[in-house]
């Protein structure tokens, strides 16, 4: 065994034996005019460590300590008095963080989320000109069909008509021998609808209406595709695509007047009560 590996293992002996031993005030580091001492990092160690690994352990500590305490020293001498003002800045941080804890455990417990339909379908009918749409809509019919399906005469004749006995007949013949297909009323993009469509097809190459019937084919697949309604960007947007939208609106609003309403009935209270003064002026 080498002299640097005995002298390695005396040292650390006295350490451990000084270290594992020592009260609070026990010096750790010195980085300039400041002091590390065991109490600042006792916390810190797991109690369950081997003697080696705890010395590891507080000489891993104490260099992170003095790289902190350097880097602190540099900023001070280097930042102007008031860059190096931060307490201020701590203390309205803390603030904010308190005040919007109890804001938040507040509106959980005290504001009412629920919003009637009559509410949104008031505050749609006022507000309809934040509502306008920026592309096209579409209610459609959409099918996709394996080029060798049966009966595609028999879809033909049944996805352009309306009535609830073709409705349900359509329905039928897609759930048998559709690869895909949409048949509900709900609005959707149009440029979501294309994009189920073959690459190669363009919207602006057709013109669209209500009751416009398409038909594409690719390799290996049959597109149908009919327009129950229809409706162009900058038209207002039917309630029905943003009613969940005005509902968070509605509740966003109300959360706002609540705590307002809040913080004015804490000043009231405090100003009956003398418990707010100011400097006369």
């Amino acid at each position: 065994m080498g002299k640097e590996t005995l002298l390695f293992l005396f040292i650390s002996s006295l350490f451990s034996c000084y270290f594992f031993d020592s009260t609070s005030d026990t010096f750790v580091a010195r980085c300039h005019n400041s002091t590390l001492t065991y109490g600042d990092i006792k916390h810190l160690i797991p109690p369950n460590l081997e003697k080696h690994d705890s010395i590891n352990f507080v000489h891993a500590i104490r260099e992170n300590w003095v790289k902190e305490q350097l880097l602190l020293h540099q900023a001070k001498l280097n930042l102007s008095l008031a860059q190096q003002d931060v307490k201020t800045q701590v203390v309205s941080y803390e603030n904010a963080l308190l005040i919007h804890a109890y804001q938040k455990e507040l509106v959980q417990q005290k504001l009412d989320t629920v919003v009637s339909q009559q509410e949104v379908q008031q505050y749609y009918e006022k507000n309809k000109s934040n509502f306008l749409l920026n592309e096209d809509i579409v209610s459609l019919n959409y099918i996709k069909l394996k080029k060798e399906v049966p009966y595609l005469w028999k879809l033909r004749s049944l996805h352009t008509k309306t009535d609830e006995e073709s409705k349900v007949s359509l329905e039928d013949y897609c759930y048998q021998f559709a690869q895909d297909y949409f048949l509900q009323d709900n609005w959707q993009y149009m440029s979501d609808v294309f994009l189920s469509l073959p690459s190669d097809i363009s919207i602006d190459s057709h013109k669209l209406y209500q009751g416009k019937s398409l038909e594409f084919s690719d390799n290996n697949f049959h597109y149908f595709i009919f327009i129950k309604k229809y409706r162009q960007k900058g038209n207002v947007s039917p309630l029905s695509m943003i009613q969940h939208q005005i509902r968070t609106i509605i509740i966003n609003k109300r959360k706002i007047d609540f705590l307002k309403n809040v913080e004015n009935d804490l000043y009231q209270t405090a100003l009956s009560k003398n418990s707010i003064s100011y400097e006369k002026e």
